[in-house]
């Protein structure tokens, strides 16, 4: 495709004219701005199935759009023909329509406090009964510190650990902000 050669004068000729702006000639590049100029340009450049891709795209969105004002005209005008309807019969409708919002939001809180304390009431037999669910381990944990439990008794309880730990691999393991120095002192 891109080994054509360029145009003819049979094929200038059926190129656009250049229109003019305000008494000036139109340049190639004006040409290259319109939309005609385009679609040619592109079935020199990349034959017949580019142009027709580029006119299914525009006919697609043409209808498309007229599909939507026409359907946002009608809506319209259903709601400027049905509101002397609408407004005669809101002293029927709208009570039911409050109590069945009323009915509806107390149902779904009612089903969401009954769900919360069917949570509740599990995790607190599993509790009792010695079969600790997650996240059990925290709620001791925070008891204990509410009861007394000190800064102290935090430090022996990670001291345990890094003794175990020098038990286990035969020496400290290296503290995240430890400097290493250098074998060479003047190195």
């Amino acid at each position: 495709m891109a080994d054509r050669p360029p145009p003819g004068p049979r094929a200038a000729a059926l190129l656009p004219n250049p229109v003019t702006r305000r008494g000036h000639a139109a340049s190639s590049t004006d040409r290259q701005h319109s939309l005609l100029g385009r679609a040619v340009q592109t079935l020199h450049a990349h034959g017949s199935t580019q142009l027709l891709r580029f006119l299914a795209l525009a006919v697609t969105l043409t209808a498309l759009l007229v599909l939507a004002s026409v359907t946002l005209t009608a809506a319209l005008a259903a709601l400027v023909l049905l509101s002397p309807l609408v407004l005669l019969t809101v002293p029927l409708w709208a009570p039911v329509a409050v109590l069945a919002l009323l009915t509806g939001a107390a149902s779904l809180v009612a089903c969401c406090a009954g769900l919360a304390a069917v949570a509740a009431g599990t995790w607190a037999h599993r509790y009792f009964t010695g079969r600790y669910s997650v996240g059990a381990h925290r709620v001791q944990s925070a008891d204990q510190y509410a009861r007394g439990g000190t800064v102290a008794d935090v430090a022996s309880r990670v001291r345990g650990y890094y003794d175990a730990y020098a038990r286990e691999y035969g020496g400290y393991p290296p503290r995240p902000h430890s400097r290493v120095k250098d074998a060479a002192p003047g190195a």
